[in-house]
């Protein structure tokens, strides 16, 4: 009797006990993998409250997006083009906003802002446990940081998916379009106007389109500095400003060694300028086609997407020190920053 329950002990144990690596292999270190997985989970919980799902009701049918709420007011933000159907037929449209606990609610359209892609949404009978977002400084985002994507993707309520912070573009002229954070977090239809979340639980942009191809798909989000902005604007005045000096930007890495060379730069940093538009702030300050710009208010600006972003930190009326390279001779004239005519933001 004795060796049978010895025989079992030892049974019991061996089935138990973990197995060996094999040999040359690497294992992490304990719990680091459950810590990275539990830092999601806790930013999903810390979110969710804020994130609500948009369904829009126009002439064109029903649209579904999601959206922030920014203050116990009732503000929500979202993507203008989750409204942009109903808007274009010039009646408001009907709006319902349902919370992450499954509340539906009416909410009215405060205004939108097509160049940007933001608009803003007000909850007519906010809640009292209504629960705000918490923001990030969009400038400090990292290329390579973790961020989680969240909004109502394909219909669903509320979907979370991962990734990291893959670029800092500039798209479209740099004039109203801007910067954008680029992400392979999925985003999919009914994502626009949701978050993109750091793992401290802070927004850091506003999620507005993807794009696919061959090689993968990633998203596009408005940096949360920006949104807040035009939304604070849209809240008190109606309408945002669109701070510009008229030009097309081109990266200097992607422009051939025999232009460079032509323009008169080899090394450095710097962001040419592919077009000044007519009559515009630089156009007045002299800038031409073929200069470089390395420095604006003697900050250096190696991408277009500096450029961009310093310009739209300006208030309309300000002015700033633009330095560049026009055949490799160093010049710097100041430009002032105007308000984008209206017919150019569409």
């Amino acid at each position: 009797m004795r060796r049978s329950w010895i025989l079992f002990l030892a049974v019991v144990l061996w089935g138990t006990s973990a197995v060996a690596p094999p040999a040359g292999s690497t294992e992490l270190p304990d719990g680091a993998g459950r810590a990275l997985s539990q830092s999601f989970a806790a930013v999903a919980r810390a979110i969710a409250p804020a994130v609500v799902r948009l369904d829009v009701m126009g002439t064109d049918g029903e649209t579904t997006g999601s959206g922030i709420v920014i203050d116990t007011r009732g503000n929500v933000i979202t993507s203008h083009h989750v409204l942009d159907g109903s808007l274009s037929a010039g009646a408001g449209p009907a709006i319902r906003v349902t919370l992450s606990d499954g509340r539906p609610l009416r909410a009215e359209l405060v205004g939108g802002d097509a160049a940007t892609d933001v608009a803003v949404v007000r909850i007519e009978n906010p809640p009292a446990d209504l629960s705000a977002a918490r923001f990030g400084d969009s400038d400090e985002a990292s290329v390579g940081e973790w961020v989680l994507a969240v909004g109502s993707a394909l219909g669903l309520d509320e979907t979370f998916t991962a990734g990291i912070i893959s670029g800092r573009p500039a798209l479209g002229d740099g004039a109203a379009s801007g910067a954008f954070l680029l992400t392979d977090a999925k985003v999919n239809p009914g994502d626009a106007g949701g978050p993109l979340v750091d793992l401290q639980g802070q927004v850091v942009g506003l999620t507005t389109l993807m794009s696919a191809g061959p090689g993968g798909g990633y998203g596009y989000a408005v940096p949360i500095n920006q949104v807040r902005r035009v939304a604070q604007q849209i809240v008190k005045e109606g309408h945002a400003d669109h701070p510009y000096i008229g030009v097309g930007l081109r990266d200097l890495g992607d422009v051939p060694l025999g232009y460079r060379t032509q323009v008169g730069t080899l090394l450095g940093p710097g962001v040419l300028v592919s077009r000044v538009g007519r009559g515009t702030p630089a156009a007045r300050a002299g800038l031409r086609a073929g200069d470089v710009i390395t420095a604006v208010d003697d900050r250096e600006v190696p991408v277009p997407a500096e450029v961009v972003t310093i310009i739209h930190r300006q208030p309309v009326g300000a002015r700033v020190a633009l330095s560049f390279l026009r055949a490799g001779q160093p010049h710097k004239v100041m430009v002032s920053i105007e308000d984008l005519p209206s017919p150019e933001r569409d």
